[in-house]
């Protein structure tokens, strides 16, 4: 059996309510993830250009730079969840 859900405050919220028994064994899968390089290699990254009349108005702190970059990892795994769950 296959449930797609999502996560909430570091919660798994399954989608649509199943019913599963209390103490029943599941297992997350987050392709995503499976599919990173090892840890040794580097994979560059592309950081959007804000164009704006005023030099320096975007401060973009390194956990900008991470919100913006989850951002794209989750809609990443939703193309393929929904590609693949059709």
């Amino acid at each position: 059996m296959i449930l797609r859900g999502h996560i909430q405050n570091g919660v798994v919220i399954l989608d649509g309510s199943p019913q599963l028994p209390d103490g029943a064994v599941v297992t997350v899968l987050v392709p995503h993830l499976a599919e990173q390089p090892p840890s040794g290699l580097r994979r560059r990254i592309q950081v959007p250009l804000v164009r704006t009349g005023d030099p320096g108005t975007v401060d973009l702190t390194n956990d900008r730079i991470g919100e913006i970059l989850d951002t794209e990892d989750l809609a990443r795994v939703r193309r393929f969840f929904d590609a693949t769950h059709a």
